[in-house]
């Protein structure tokens, strides 16, 4: 009878850790953490196309300003 229930116990114990061990996709994307990083990846898109747009610009008002 003890042998059954020391198996019980370490059966509850291997698995109440499992369970709380659970993530949720949805809630991960939804914490202020995971807001910001989405918006300092978005900035940088925004960042990097502006420097392109900017050295086209630049390029072209050189070569004028060389002529």
């Amino acid at each position: 009878m003890t042998r059954m229930l020391s198996k019980a116990a370490s059966l509850l114990l291997l698995a109440s850790p499992a369970s709380g061990l659970s993530f949720d996709v949805a809630a991960a994307k939804n914490r202020p953490v995971s807001k910001v990083i989405t918006l300092l990846k978005d900035m940088n898109k925004q960042l990097e196309k502006e420097a392109e747009e900017d050295e086209e610009i630049y390029d072209k008002m050189a070569c004028w300003c060389e002529t």
